[in-house]
């Protein structure tokens, strides 16, 4: 099996997320850098609480990503019990997000469409369920309104619980600036939108900025990718699956292709 060169790749994921991303690079050869700058807090708010103890409103529970499913998880714990939402059935955005609802919520997907997409799952939820479907789209306050504009469009009412917050690691800003100037890694890897903007407003110099946009920008999906070229990053190296998984695939056909050449 081929392997990675000693390249040093910078992990920005959150820290629940970036040791497990640290550890396969390292199994596949590279040199991980981690600078975490992101982390997730349960949103524990009233209407959260209140929710969380109505299972009986809903028939579907949409998941958007494993995040998700972990801070419901939580909120319902917290304020209710998980047999009342028993009855509903699950949708899941894609196969790591129904991976954690069986672990977590020890369930099964009902549906999880053929492309791992917000749109894909709109998509196939209104080809093929009552739209007197009552939905509760379970969400972070930063998710992209793709799946709750494409239900809308076909004509399901939904309610919507943020169960959790995305929020910036500033105790790393110094961190990453100092990787960057004594480190110098090769490859940025990032797994969402806000983790680009985070890379971007916490680096110091300008001219720091502009050199980082040189390097190879290796991202988890579509809508990262265009955060990134939105950003001015030109080497840009996309999945073909949307996974940690096959991202570490994509950087090892990167380097095959390199010194094939």
């Amino acid at each position: 099996m081929s392997r990675l060169p000693a390249v040093k790749v910078l992990v920005t994921r959150p820290k629940q997320q970036a040791v497990r991303l640290a550890e396969q690079l390292a199994q596949a050869g590279a040199s991980p850098i981690m600078v975490p700058l992101l982390t997730f807090r349960t949103r524990t708010d009233k209407n959260n609480q209140m929710l969380s103890q109505q299972g009986n409103r809903f028939d579907w529970l949409f998941f958007s990503s494993i995040n998700g499913v972990e801070h419901f998880h939580a909120l319902v714990s917290k304020f209710s019990d998980l047999e009342n939402w028993k009855h509903c059935h699950i949708a899941a955005v894609g196969q790591k997000t129904a991976e954690a609802v069986e672990r977590v919520l020890d369930r099964n997907a009902d549906l999880i469409p053929d492309a791992y997409t917000a749109d894909r799952l709109a998509e196939e939820f209104s080809a093929a369920y009552d739209p007197a479907s009552r939905i509760l789209l379970i969400q972070g306050n930063l998710s992209r309104p793709a799946l709750s504009n494409g239900l809308r469009q076909n004509g399901y009412n939904f309610e919507k619980m943020v169960v959790y917050d995305t929020v910036e690691e500033k105790c790393n800003q110094e961190l990453l600036n100092k990787v960057l100037q004594n480190d110098k890694p090769e490859v940025l890897t990032f797994t969402s939108p806000s983790s680009i903007e985070t890379f971007h407003s916490f680096i110091c110099q300008s001219e720091m900025k502009t050199k980082q946009l040189e390097k190879l920008c290796l991202v988890i999906g579509p809508t990262t990718e265009e955060a990134a070229k939105r950003y001015g990053f030109d080497n840009i190296l996309l999945p073909a699956h949307y996974t940690a998984e096959a991202m570490i695939d994509a950087l090892l056909h990167y380097y095959e292709q390199r010194t094939g050449e």
